[in-house]
């Protein structure tokens, strides 16, 4: 069995690893920005409205910040004070290169991969006696609402994370360019599709 007590004279304490801990809060970290950046977050919309992801987002960053800091830190002291090397330095950076990596290599979907979705969307409610329709969830996309505007113009208003009077979002608009609400622009994308923002008058 291991005695403890005081360490023998001349023996110098040394300094500790990162460690499993400093790795598993890494690691849950990176997780919650992981399913932020899929959209495999709970909606923003209906019964699960009240989860931000923006604050989750927003503290696993502080959380990995100083993750980063304390392994900074420790990884200084093992290595330049003690002359010593573990490889329990090696799993924080490698967790953070590996999803960097993933998001690179496989990175969520974009408005142009999701256009036929959004298109057919467009379709469906210039065919239907509705004028608009709210909390629409199109890919990774959160939609406000979509809405009919003049001749034959579908507005896509993207659901902000904070509230603003300026509102972004996309519009089909097969007929040439829209002429939007409020204080209106608009840029084309391809095809019938534009990106556009509006200032709401107040």
């Amino acid at each position: 069995m291991r005695e403890s007590g005081p360490k023998p004279a001349g023996e110098v304490a040394r300094n500790k690893l990162p460690g499993p801990r400093l790795l598993v809060i890494t690691v849950i970290a990176l997780l919650v920005l992981v399913c932020i950046n899929y959209d495999w977050w709970p909606s923003r919309f209906g019964d699960m409205q009240w989860v931000d992801p923006l604050l989750f987002g927003g503290v696993a960053v502080l959380v990995l910040a100083v993750a980063g800091l304390v392994w900074s830190i420790r990884t200084l002291y093992v290595v330049g004070q003690d002359r010593r090397w573990s490889w329990w330095i090696l799993p924080v950076p490698l967790a953070v290169v590996g999803v960097l990596a993933i998001d690179f290599l496989l990175p969520p979907p974009t408005f142009d991969e999701m256009r036929p979705q959004f298109e057919q969307t467009a379709h469906d409610l210039l065919a239907s006696p509705e004028l608009s329709r709210a909390n629409l969830e199109i890919g990774p996309f959160d939609i406000l609402y979509a809405s009919k505007g003049d001749n034959g113009t579908v507005y896509f208003v993207d659901a902000p994370y904070f509230a603003s009077s300026t509102s972004i979002g996309w519009a089909y608009s097969p007929n040439g360019k829209p002429a939007g609400f409020d204080d209106f622009s608009s840029t084309h994308i391809g095809g019938p599709w534009y990106k556009f923002t509006a200032v709401w008058r107040t």
